[in-house]
């Protein structure tokens, strides 16, 4: 008998993966660094990337591993806090990125109104939020624990925003824990100006 992967079964088998590339894209957006915060950051491959672009980057994850590993790959001299948390009691500070990459699946979905809202208001003007949220019809959406939404609702989240990407992802294909199907949302938006 197998068990269940772990998180830092998942963080070992990645390890060597690359920044995510709507993360590269979003950076290249900016004419300077700012601050950013790494909403569920993981083993923090994202946020070395944005570390090495010379952005200030508040890590959240509530796994005690991916802050550990986080903190082993950051470059010393980098412009790095890490929180260890889940996103659910998170103050996220005001930044110009809020990166929330496949991280919002785990959003408790009681809590995720206001997990969005404090998302919302920590974006200043001219910043970005960007990341993915989860679809109605992704094998994960009927796990107690995930928040998912259908299209009309995910694009509701950014009412008032200027929304710069909105594109739905569904297939099936493979998750580190086995064969899945895939239903979420890429999402790039801006608060309006002030």
């Amino acid at each position: 008998m197998t068990s269940e992967p772990t998180w830092s079964d998942y963080y070992e088998a990645n390890d060597g993966r690359e920044p995510r590339e709507q993360l590269v894209e979003v950076l290249d957006r900016f004419d300077r660094p700012g601050a950013a915060v790494d909403l569920g950051c993981g083993a923090g491959i994202d946020t070395v990337a944005m570390l090495d672009r010379g952005w200030e980057v508040l890590a959240i994850d509530a796994e005690p591993d991916a802050i550990e590993r986080l903190r082993r790959r950051a470059p010393t001299d980098s412009l790095l806090r890490t929180e260890l948390s889940p996103m659910e009691e998170v103050i996220v500070p005001p930044v110009e990125l809020v990166w929330a990459s496949y991280s919002l699946f785990f959003c408790d979905p009681g809590r995720f109104a206001e997990v969005w809202s404090r998302i919302r208001a920590a974006v200043r003007p001219g910043g970005i939020f960007a990341g993915e949220l989860l679809g109605d019809r992704d094998t994960w959406a009927s796990i107690p624990g995930h928040s998912a939404f259908a299209r009309t609702a995910a694009e509701a989240l950014f009412e008032g925003w200027i929304v710069e990407r909105f594109e739905e992802e569904e297939n099936d294909g493979e998750a580190f824990s086995g064969p899945k199907h895939w239903h979420y949302f890429h999402a790039v938006a801006r608060p309006p100006a002030a």
